[in-house]
């Protein structure tokens, strides 16, 4: 972490904030990970003078018994080494801290110093044109006024007028209506739909739209299959899977043949109607 650190902070081009939301964000991740937890009980249990008392009991105890042999006395100053061992972590840890905020010492001194170098040239400009001709010279300013639109100055609601219909003269058409019109509208029972879908769920549980038209083609094209597709049962559930796609085909009343693509959809028969 501290040599990725200090290449990120070496390499850094954003701002301050950015670089500091992830370093910070980078220490509480491993703070809060299983290995910083450890590290973090391991330390306290190092820094306790009751527990180092204890553990140097026991490792006494343990260095008396007959089944341990030729003592080490290594054993006996193992948690010196420890401290050690985490004293130079910890010691890393300051020095990343010392880098970082050498890094926003040398930003702040950076920042201050361009805005001292803008002043400078400003003044400089100024210099030069103060004993020049300044009618070339020309400034402007974004306009300072708001745009105030009170409440009372939008107009108030105004009714329309209404419109006298009088229906008791309707004239009789003069010219031939045309009535076929009417009658080419397309109606699909959705009953049938949903005895068709029943139908092949008495056989499984569960039945693909596709199987339905298999067995039950499509007789009023795309309205027909709008249809399938919202049906509404008490004994099954229509299922869609917008991850799968399928194509369905069919011939229309001129003879040709139409595709559409939609999403996988099933029906499922309830575990009620089933048991039934």
């Amino acid at each position: 972490m501290d040599r990725r650190v200090r290449e990120r902070i070496a390499a850094w081009q954003g701002s301050k904030g950015e670089l500091l939301d992830e370093i910070v964000g980078g220490r509480h991740a491993i703070s809060g990970s299983d290995q910083g937890r450890s590290f973090d009980a391991f330390y306290d249990f190092l820094l306790s003078m009751r527990r180092q008392e204890e553990f140097t009991d026991l490792l006494e105890r343990v260095q008396t018994l007959d089944a341990v042999g030729q003592v080490d006395q290594r054993i006996t100053r193992v948690q010196h080494d420890w401290l050690n061992a985490a004293g130079r972590t910890q010691s890393t840890v300051r020095l990343l801290s010392e880098q970082l905020r050498r890094f926003l010492d040398d930003q702040a001194w950076l920042e201050n110093r361009r805005v001292m170098d803008v002043l400078r040239s400003i003044e400089a400009h100024a210099l030069i044109l103060r004993d020049g001709d300044t009618s070339a010279v020309k400034t402007s300013i974004d306009d300072t006024k708001v745009d105030v639109v009170l409440p009372m100055e939008r107009p108030l609601y105004r009714p329309r007028a209404g419109q006298a219909v009088d229906s008791a003269t309707t004239e009789e058409p003069t010219g031939q209506v045309d009535m076929s019109a009417l009658f080419e509208q397309v109606y699909v029972d959705p009953a049938r739909l949903i005895a068709a879908v029943r139908d092949l769920l008495r056989e499984q549980s569960q039945v693909p739209l596709r199987d339905v038209m298999s067995r039950h083609p499509l007789k009023e094209g795309l309205a027909e299959l709008v249809a399938y597709l919202s049906l509404d049962d008490g004994s099954f559930t229509v299922t869609f899977d917008e991850a799968r796609r399928e194509s369905i085909t069919w011939t229309d009343a001129a003879g040709d043949r139409r595709t559409a693509t939609a999403p996988t959809v099933t029906f499922v028969r309830d575990r009620e109607d089933s048991g039934r």
